[in-house]
Parts: C-alpha cells; sequence; structure tokens
C-alpha cells in the first residue's frame, strides 16, 4: 500500500479545485394587486392590475362570485382585468378573492375589500307617462327582440383585446348627463337609464372612442340609426340616435374613426342628442368611468426616458413654456396647457414639468393613477386627501418611486383634478400646488431618501373659446 508523504498531502491538496460555493438566488418579487378606479360604486368600471407576477401563469380573481378576466400588460409580469359594478348592483362590502403566481410559480392569495356605494342619481317622479311613450303590441314586439339582440351582443363578444389604449368620449367637447337617471312613473319605478346624453349640433360627428369591430349597424326602433361597437374583452359601445351611419357591420374600426353623425332618430324629441353607452358583459356602467382610466400606461411600451410620461413632453408644438416657480428642496415647478383654445365644455388636459435643480438626484413616490393624483396635486388649490392612499402600506402599493437626476425634468399629463376630469368652462386660471404631505398618514414616515415638501409653479391661463355650451334636455322617452 502505497503512503503519501505530509509534502505530498499538502501538494494534492493545494492542486484539488475548491468546492464551488452555491450562488444566492435572486429574491423573487412578491405580485401586488392594486384597484384603480374613478370611484366605488354603482356604475363604475373597475381596473384590476397585478404586478410582478408570472408572466406565463396569469392570476386568478372573483368579484362576488364573478371571475374576472386577466390579460396581460405591455410590462413583462403585468396583467389586467375589468371588474364592472352594474346599476342596480348591491350597494355595501364586497370582497376581491384572487391567487396571484410569483415568477416561481408559487400561489400567493391576496384579497382587496371593497365599499361599494350607491352613487348618486337624478330621479324625478312624473304622475302618468309621456304621451305616446308605450308602442303599439306589434312595434313592441319588435323592440323586444332588438333588445334580446343587444343583450346576446353584450355578453357573447369578441374575447381578444382589440382596442390599444386608453377609451377616449366620441364627441370631445361634449359633456355627458345622465347616466343612471331614473324616472317614477304613477308610483312605478322604470329602469335607470344605462348610458349618458351627449348635446351637440345635428350632424356633429361621432367617432369611435378606440378600436373596436362594428356588431351593429342598423336602424332600431327606440334608438333609431344606431351603431354598435364591440372592443374585445367583454367591453361593448352603444352610439344612438344617429341621423347618418358611416360603417357597416363587421367593419373594424380605428380610434377616432368616424361612426356616424349626431342625430335625432328613433323614439327622442326632435333635439339632437347622443346617447352613448358601455357594456362590460351584462353590466351597466358609466361610459366615462372607462374614459377615466389611464390604459395607456399599462398597454403602452414605456418611453426609453422614464422621466416623460407623456407623448406630449416631447412636442414643439405646444403653447409658450412659462417661467418656472420657485425653488422648494431643489425642486421647481411650472404648468401649461396642451393647446392654444378649447371649446367650451371640452377637457383639458396640462402639462406638469417637476425639475430637479440641486446636485443630487431626487426620488419622488409618483402616484400612478391619474384620478388620484389629487393627494399630491392641486390645482387652483392644494393637494386633497384621498382615501385609497390614507395609510403608507397603500400608497407604497400605488405609487412608483422615480429617480431624477440633476437639472432633469420629470414630464406627465393632468387631466383630473380632486373634484373630477378638468373642464374648460368657468375656471380658466390653473395653478399647480405639488406636494406629499398627504400622501403618508400622520402616523406614518416617508421612506429614507424619499423627496417630501411641496412646490408650486406659476398661474398659467386655459383659453376657452367664446362659443356658447350646447344646452341639453331631459329626455321624454326611456333609453336602451
Amino acid at each position: 500500500m502505497r503512503t503519501l508523504t505530509s509534502a505530498a498531502v499538502l501538494l494534492a491538496l493545494a492542486l484539488t479545485p475548491a468546492a464551488a460555493k452555491p450562488r444566492p438566488r435572486r429574491p423573487v418579487k412578491t405580485p401586488t394587486l392594486v384597484i384603480v378606479s374613478r370611484a366605488v360604486q354603482r356604475g363604475e368600471l373597475l381596473l384590476v392590475v397585478v404586478e410582478d407576477n408570472s408572466a406565463k401563469l396569469p392570476p386568478r380573481a372573483s368579484l362576488r362570485g364573478r371571475a374576472l378576466e386577466f390579460f396581460p400588460a405591455a410590462s413583462t409580469g403585468t396583467w389586467l382585468a375589468f371588474a364592472g359594478i352594474d346599476l342596480d348592483a348591491p350597494a355595501g362590502a364586497a370582497r376581491l378573492s384572487a391567487v396571484l403566481r410569483d415568477a416561481r410559480g408559487r400561489a400567493l392569495p391576496a384579497s382587496e375589500d371593497l365599499t361599494i356605494t350607491t352613487g348618486t342619481f337624478t330621479v324625478r317622479a312624473l304622475a302618468a307617462g309621456p304621451d305616446g311613450a308605450m308602442p303599439p303590441k306589434s312595434a313592441a314586439e319588435r323592440a323586444e327582440a332588438e333588445l334580446a339582440k343587444l343583450h346576446d351582443l353584450f355578453v357573447g363578444g369578441e374575447p381578444a383585446r382589440l382596442f390599444e389604449g386608453s377609451f377616449s368620449a366620441p364627441i370631445p367637447s361634449a359633456r355627458g348627463v345622465g347616466f343612471g337617471a331614473r324616472r317614477v312613473v304613477a308610483g312605478r319605478p322604470r329602469a335607470p337609464r344605462s348610458g349618458a346624453v351627449l348635446a351637440a349640433r345635428l350632424g356633429t360627428p361621432v367617432r369611435a372612442p378606440a378600436a373596436g369591430r362594428v356588431v351593429l349597424a342598423g336602424t332600431l326602433y327606440f334608438s333609431g340609426k344606431t351603431v354598435v361597437l364591440d372592443h374585445g374583452l367583454g367591453l361593448t359601445t352603444v352610439y344612438t340616435h344617429l341621423s347618418r351611419l358611416m360603417v357597416k357591420k363587421d367593419d373594424l374600426v380605428r380610434k377616432g374613426q368616424i361612426l356616424g353623425r349626431v342625430g335625432a332618430t328613433g323614439r327622442v324629441p326632435g333635439r339632437a342628442r347622443l346617447f352613448w353607452a358601455l357594456k362590460h358583459r351584462d353590466e351597466r356602467v358609466d361610459p366615462f368611468s372607462l374614459t377615466a382610466l389611464d390604459l395607456d400606461a399599462y398597454l403602452k411600451p414605456r418611453a426609453a426616458d422614464p422621466l416623460q410620461r407623456s407623448a406630449a413632453c416631447g412636442r414643439t408644438d405646444l403653447p409658450p413654456a412659462p417661467p418656472w416657480g420657485r425653488v422648494s428642496r431643489g425642486l421647481r415647478a411650472r404648468l401649461r396647457p396642451l393647446k392654444d383654445v378649447y371649446a367650451p365644455g371640452e377637457r383639458v388636459s396640462l402639462l406638469v414639468e417637476l425639475q430637479n435643480v440641486g446636485r443630487r438626484s431626487a426620488f419622488l413616490d409618483f402616484v400612478r393613477d391619474p384620478a388620484a393624483r389629487p393627494v399630491v396635486l392641486g390645482l387652483d388649490g392644494p393637494p386633497r386627501p384621498f382615501s385609497t392612499l390614507a395609510s403608507s402600506a397603500t400608497a407604497r402599493v400605488k405609487t412608483e418611486q422615480i429617480k431624477i437626476p440633476p437639472r432633469r425634468v420629470l414630464c406627465f399629463e393632468q387631466d383630473f383634478d380632486a373634484d373630477g376630469p378638468l373642464l374648460a368652462r368657468r375656471t380658466t386660471d390653473y395653478a399647480l400646488t405639488y406636494g406629499t404631505d398627504f400622501l403618508y398618514s400622520s402616523t406614518s414616515t416617508a421612506r429614507a431618501g424619499i423627496w417630501r415638501g411641496r412646490v408650486s409653479s406659476r398661474p398659467i391661463g386655459v383659453v376657452v373659446s367664446t362659443a356658447p355650451a350646447a344646452d341639453i334636455g331631459e329626455s321624454s322617452i326611456e333609453e336602451p
């Protein structure tokens, strides 16, 4: 038997490769679930956002027993789903239950407790119905068959997504009213109005709010010349009382394409108007709750520069930039409108710019949802508290940390204040106040290194056209 000397043993140990140390596994991010909406009440459409989920295994969730249909966003691991709250849905507590999947496929239960409010809708009491409100028997049978056909279109739509991003109003300068309004005739409540009425002059173009397929273009008994668009994923929009149809069944339309022109056809008084409705499957929801959702932020690839949160940031045709406001804790701000002139009642979009004039990078907690952003951003007033961002834990989920290097500018659009969408009406002067006072509750503290303070811009004016705003009257019939 051969025996090694001590020197040979040492030499052998020196030449033996050391055992490879196992590489530490990268930590897997925990998926998060957020509900984005204008409000949580009857007649609203909610957007459920799940981030840092498995890209291959979609999350599963349900609200009041109805399963949600998730679809992928532009960012890997981000999934979206719509949840509608019908006009007659029960008010009160509701739980959204979900099973999320991390990057390794592990199932993680999650939930979000909601309080669904009744909302505020107008009610008119009438002693008797208007003359001619009830159609003859033959017409009633036709109308009933048409309503059944519409219902089939709503619940059996295209399963794939046809739209590309955010939705816009079909008549940008018109204000929608009357959604959810109900009449009580001789003590008996009628069905609530399931869409919004947009006043406009006869012949005004009606444009597609987003891409979709025409599933109906024809004349119906109650609604006259009507267009129905299927946008996919259970979203269907309806346009009625048109004077002219400019699309046909099975047409694929792009966002902004003219569908028809405003009219007064069907069972409607002589005054021209557009009735615009949105259905999520069979749920009746306010179409403006869909336009309030910033779908571009999730469905369109993020810009190469994360500081430019809007395509308008690089435009050279904007009105001249006003002077910057005073510096506060290394930041200064300015505000400017995206257009030279707005029509009365048109939605006003403002470009917000925050510049870091300090020597070090500033880290800012940025609220993702524009409708919730008034918690840190005030227009003609200070920021206001926002219930869904009242705690530090919730705020961290619904905000995004943005790094602003020295001399760089964070740029984004804002068309909401705490009272809702900005409309070109009486208020034509705006001054921005950006502050994080309300982002965290009084019992919590901001994360280390995050900018916390308040910065203001100089006032800017928005020019509103002198053309009179369109008037609107109550319809004397039930809308479909």
